[in-house]
């Protein structure tokens, strides 16, 4: 069995859905993180006592997407990842590393200023920059959907797919996403059709 720590609503939501969707046995455990203190135990399986972490056979990974692209190859018969040598991997994998590396870090910049600067009075333009470039950053996503999609790698579901359902979770006004992002706004309720999305959507809120 395997133990995932996380927090409702944040980056534990994706690898979340995936142990669902991959039907593995696991128990949630709860981390607060809503303050600047960890506690010493969680420390010692992350260091950095962000969420999440999954820990396999006494072990601990940390990294959201990791933690997905992990589990994709780890369960096969799920079919939420391409196989090694499939031609697909590439764009899987360029996917599974756009989000984590430009969408998240955008939207982190655009939800968090206060991580970027020791200037309270520069947050204002570091969240309009923010938004800026996660916009464009969805706005990728959106054209990629529209000319091959309804899903990132064209008609099947994978571990992208989830992990995009969760940073368009994260954007705020989702009434206003949805209008400037409707093929992502279809991709993200497809998925929530889904049992296992539906079972680990419902326990996130």
């Amino acid at each position: 069995m395997y133990t995932l720590y996380g927090s409702p609503g944040t980056a534990s939501l994706a690898p979340h859905c995936m142990l669902e969707e991959v039907g593995a046995p696991y128990a949630f455990v709860p981390v607060d993180i809503s303050g600047e203190t960890r506690d010493p135990a969680y420390l010692k399986l992350n260091p950095h006592g962000r969420v999440p972490t999954l820990v396999v056979n006494d072990k601990p990974i940390f990294e959201s997407a990791a933690i997905c692209v992990w589990l994709a190859d780890r369960y096969p018969q799920a079919g939420l990842a391409p196989a090694v040598d499939a031609e697909e991997r590439a764009i899987y994998m360029q996917w599974m590393m756009y989000l984590t590396n430009t969408v998240q870090e955008n939207l982190l910049q655009f939800l968090d200023p206060h991580l970027y600067t020791t200037h309270l009075d520069e947050t204002p333009h570091i969240v309009e920059k923010g938004r800026t470039r996660v916009d464009a950053a969805f706005g990728v996503i959106e054209k990629a959907l529209k000319d091959q999609g309804p899903y990132l790698l064209g008609r099947t579901p994978s571990a992208a797919d989830i992990y995009l359902s969760m940073l368009a979770g994260w954007y705020e006004g989702q009434e206003a996403f949805a209008q400037a992002f409707p093929m992502i706004e279809a991709n993200r309720k497809q998925l929530a059709l889904r049992p296992g999305m539906a079972r680990a959507l419902a326990v996130n809120g």
